[in-house]
């Protein structure tokens, strides 16, 4: 899918999903905890050494066209952030967000990879709709009874037709590859039990990076035996025996969905509104003329990312979600500037005032010695 979709799914939908997702990245859990999504009974796999699996894993045989993506999250944030969030609002997409960052969400994805992607996320109240179909893009909210209208940055129409759709909610795959990319050297992969997850039989990979310096504790990813699709991800902080953080189907299917899926006619009655995404804004302008680059301080789980030449961040004119993040903070001034630091129960997160973000599976005291003391 091109950037302006992925933008655009990202800022709607993956802010609830995404979020959890970034901040556990670097972290990884050490049992397989959730049994609602697994079957009683254990399946007979084939002999396979852990390393055939994390290629399997790599390199699925088969594409996922939909199916329904489990999130949860228990990341330890600030409880002054808990506080502001859920005090702050009671409904709608915030409600989401807030969920998504404190508990959890489901959503229900459909995609023909090629153009279109359809995103559900039901709610108590309704349903939250996203949908993207060969240059068209609209967003339902039944709970309030609108239909909203997004228009797409000029030149950028067309490459939503020619691109893969590959952006849904952030699927275990993602968030496997990242953990997979990063094992260091002394890391150590074992199996623990075969499980069948999402109806499908799944080898489990048990992870554990053996990292002093990182949060990470252990990881457990789930396989599928048939396609290598990546069916499950728990994660756990150094400490704990509970993961901090989980993303799994709990339905899964590789069969293209009917093009009726994607097709979206507003509601009777229903009200409609208009958003242009981008555009050309002084945003647009200050995005294009910066020049974002981007370092790794150290290795595997305790690796510091660190982005510069971001927008500058400030509590004010920024959203409700960032503004309450970044005032439930730490300031701090480092070698690379001031800023706030927020630390949860598997990473740590600088945003700084000068347009600078470091993140990283470590605690506060390694992140500091990282970007030096101001």
């Amino acid at each position: 899918m091109s950037n302006a979709v992925s933008k655009l799914f990202k800022s709607r939908f993956g802010v609830r999903l995404a979020v959890p997702a970034v901040v556990a990245v670097g972290a990884v859990g050490t049992a397989f905890v959730y049994p609602q999504v697994v079957s009683a009974s254990t399946p007979t796999l084939a002999s396979e050494t852990t390393s055939q699996v994390i290629g399997s894993a790599l390199a699925p045989t088969a594409k996922i066209y939909s199916g329904t993506v489990v999130e949860t999250s228990g990341l330890g944030l600030p409880s002054s952030f808990v506080n502001q969030l859920t005090g702050s609002t009671t409904s709608g997409l915030s409600a989401l967000m807030v969920q998504a960052l404190t508990s959890g969400v489901t959503a229900n994805f459909w995609t023909n990879h090629v153009s279109n992607l359809r995103v559900q996320v039901p709610s108590s109240t309704g349903e939250f709709d996203l949908y993207a179909s060969s240059g068209s893009v609209w967003e339902w909210n039944s709970a309030t009874n609108t239909a909203t209208s997004i228009t797409l940055p000029t030149g950028t129409q067309s490459q939503m037709s020619n691109t893969t759709t590959n952006t849904h909610p952030p699927s275990p795959s993602t968030i496997a590859n990242s953990l997979l990319a990063k094992l260091p050297s002394g890391a150590t992969v074992t199996f623990a039990a075969p499980q069948y997850v999402a109806g499908q039989a799944a080898y489990v990979l048990s992870l554990a990076p053996n990292d002093p310096s990182s949060l990470i504790g252990s990881a457990q990813v789930a396989v599928d035996a048939s396609t290598g699709n990546v069916l499950g991800v728990w994660i756990t902080p150094t400490g704990s025996t509970s993961p901090a953080f989980s993303v799994y189907y709990s339905a899964v299917s590789f069969t293209a969905p009917s093009s009726s899926v994607f097709d979206f006619t507003v509601p009777s009655g229903a009200t409609v509104k208009k958003e242009t995404l981008g555009g050309t804004s002084s945003t647009s302008t200050s995005t294009t003329s910066n020049s974002i680059t981007h370092k790794t301080i150290g290795s595997g789980f305790s690796a510091v990312e660190v982005v510069t030449g971001l927008p500058k961040s400030s509590t004010s004119g920024t959203s409700t979600l960032m503004s309450s993040l970044l005032s439930s903070g730490t300031q701090v001034t480092t070698g690379i500037g001031s800023g706030t630091i927020i630390t949860t129960s598997v990473a740590t997160v600088f945003v700084g005032s000068n347009g600078t973000l470091a993140f990283g599976a470590v605690p506060q005291s390694v992140m500091m010695a990282d970007l030096g003391q101001g």
